[in-house]
């Protein structure tokens, strides 16, 4: 498995955000903005990539089942993980809505980090609809709570994740 530096986290997030604006400014439109959520240096654990696969094909079938057309979707695939952007024409509070039933639907789901982000590129946050802010895999805390203070030890939450992704594969996805 492949480490993942600081500096290549950073590199990741700066080429996601100039991707977010090139989109943005191009579709002027809201985007969906699909990242996985893997804490500690590997961020490519088995089973990441099935359920990056299947959480675009449940974004992309909700979107289809609710008529929200795509204007554009694209991928990146790198070792600092997996992204897919949707540029969409919604009313971007809608799609947040949508996103939030993908993320609490089971535990899968719990793994997605889904934002929605405006034309103007401010994100559409659960709380402003109110929703509860998401919950840490294993204390059921406020996870950014959890995430700021490092409650949890790296190996505490990849074991959660690697159950989580285990029973995935072994329900035949």
């Amino acid at each position: 498995m492949n480490d993942v530096s600081l500096l290549e986290m950073l590199n990741a997030r700066e080429m996601r955000c100039q991707l977010q604006q090139q989109l943005l400014n191009t579709y002027k439109k809201p985007l969906i903005c699909l990242t996985m959520n893997i804490p500690g240096p590997v961020k490519l654990l088995p089973g990441v990539p099935n359920a990056f696969s299947a959480a675009c094909a449940q974004i992309e079938n909700l979107l289809k089942e609710r008529l929200i057309l795509v204007l554009h979707m694209e991928t990146v695939k790198q070792k600092t993980g997996y992204e897919a952007f949707y540029c969409i024409d919604s009313a971007p509070e809608f799609a947040k809505e949508l996103m939030i039933v993908l993320e609490e639907q089971d535990a899968l789901g719990r793994l997605f980090d889904i934002d929605v982000l405006r034309p103007d590129g401010t994100k559409v946050s659960r709380e402003e609809l109110g929703y509860p802010a998401r919950r840490c895999l294993l204390c059921k805390k406020p996870a950014h709570v959890c995430s700021r203070s490092r409650h949890h030890r790296v190996e505490e939450l990849t074991a959660e994740i690697n159950r989580i992704l285990n029973t995935f594969i072994e329900e035949g996805n």
